[in-house]
């Protein structure tokens, strides 16, 4: 393909992607099939911004999203002011789990073009989506009534969940997916709403769903890390993670998901050896002399010196039968008591371990503290933890120690979060950042 040809067929890409977000989407697949058109596209978004006017920023913009260099959209996009383009920076935004700014190029989106029906129907869910569902039925206009599109009964899904009607917002999330096996948008709220619910089969094969569809979102990927890292999935969660950096080398909450994963992993494998390795010796260290053994068999033993169960299970049925004395009523005697233990006589040490049981983790309690008093913070103390729209890691991990309010939640130490299943550094830095702005803290 001659220059002349790849100038004029990037062009073509460039146009069409600024006027229909559809095609954007569509030709972000090609790109990567297609060296010369992926080439062209990096000379345009690497090209120089010196003396660009609103034209030039908006194919930087469009370029940078069509390879997937969703960081890089929003400056150029912000400049060149044209609707599509803002749009398409708001997608990328979203692509990336950016809200805040995804929620400012859409309201400058709708200022621009008012009657850009994706817009006002993407602003209106994420108005729902960040707590504020009366400006979102506000946005939605008289769209509300077209209910038989996917895109409408996703946005009237994002409003019920934000007024807390989950059960509605279900139905109108399965609905929309009804019209559209693939829109992404509903099936990762309703994988989101099964995983708070604690039905992860369902969230995982929602999740997974979603993930075929390319490009995939990263809130997807990451959602997902979380439920494989609670299962012990280390691996898979990896491979989440990994998926993501891939694409956004540098994402700050992947990279950090990534090393807990890798972490945890090693640190599972080690802590149960571990504890089976504790349950072996504590087992193996038993005396015989606990045991209700006829004064025989003892005497028997002692002379042998076997003192503890360690010693007598190393030992065959012939090596004590050829001991003076002991005879087979000694020897059932002592095999009725390994039974018991499910043990055996000639057991090699490392056999012991699938012999002892697993110990049973006690539930953490919430040791009381004093707590200052004023009406501000015992309002504060009172909320529920869910109102502080923790991640998904550390929700999940709150839950498990039964914190349900925010005062209970200052009432367990940095040492005790960092104690819990899957819990790493980046959770405990965003619990301390969400009680500071309360002007709480953990306990000391």
């Amino acid at each position: 393909m001659s220059s002349t040809e790849v100038s004029v067929d990037t062009d073509r890409a460039l146009d069409s992607a600024m006027a229909d977000v559809g095609e954007a989407l569509h030709l972000r697949r090609r790109v990567f099939i297609d060296p010369d058109l992926h080439r062209a596209l990096r000379g345009v978004a690497d090209g120089p911004e010196d003396g660009e006017d609103a034209r030039g920023s908006a194919r930087r913009a469009t370029a940078n999203f069509l390879l997937d260099r969703h960081d890089r959209v929003g400056p150029d996009a912000r400049k060149s002011e044209l609707p599509r383009v803002l749009y398409l920076w708001a997608f990328a935004e979203l692509y990336i789990d950016r809200p805040a700014q995804a929620i400012e190029a859409l309201r400058l989106c709708v200022e621009k073009e008012p009657r850009f029906e994706p817009a006002r129907l993407d602003y209106a869910a994420l108005l729902a989506l960040l707590g504020k569902p009366e400006e979102a039925r506000k946005a939605l206009g008289d769209l509300a009534r077209e209910a038989d599109k996917p895109q409408v009964l996703y946005v009237l899904g994002t409003i019920a969940e934000s007024e807390g009607n989950y059960a509605e917002a279900r139905e109108r999330y399965e609905a929309a997916l009804s019209h559209d096996p693939e829109h992404l948008d509903s099936l990762f709220r309703l994988a989101y709403q099964h995983d708070l619910s604690g039905d992860d089969d369902a969230a995982i094969a929602l999740y997974e769903r979603a993930r075929r569809i390319r490009p995939t979102r990263v809130n997807i990927l990451l959602n997902l890390g979380v439920l494989y890292e609670d299962r012990d999935e280390f691996p898979r969660a990896a491979e989440c993670y990994r998926e993501v950096l891939q694409v956004y080398p540098n994402h700050p909450r992947a990279k950090s998901f990534l090393r807990d994963a890798e972490s945890s992993r090693s640190m599972v494998v080690d802590e149960d050896m571990e504890r089976k390795e504790d349950r072996r010796n504590q087992l193996l260290r038993t005396p015989i002399s606990d045991f209700e053994l006829s004064v025989r068999s003892r005497n028997c033993l002692a002379k042998m010196n076997i003192s503890s169960l360690g010693d007598l299970i190393t030992r065959t049925e012939a090596e004590l039968l050829s001991y003076k004395n002991f005879g087979e009523t000694s020897l059932q005697e002592i095999k009725d008591i390994l039974v018991a233990k499910g043990l055996r006589l000639g057991m090699r040490r490392d056999e012991v371990l699938a012999a002892a049981e697993a110990a049973e983790p006690e539930m953490p309690t919430l040791p009381d503290i004093e707590i200052a008093d004023g009406p501000e913070q015992a309002e504060a103390l009172a909320l529920p933890i869910s109102d502080l729209d923790l991640s998904i890691r550390s929700a999940k991990a709150v839950a498990t120690m039964a914190v349900q309010t925010v005062g209970d939640l200052v009432k367990v130490s940095e040492s005790e979060l960092l104690n819990q299943k899957n819990f790493g550094s980046t959770s405990l830095s965003e619990i301390k950042a969400k009680l500071a702005r309360l002007g709480l803290s953990l306990k000391a």
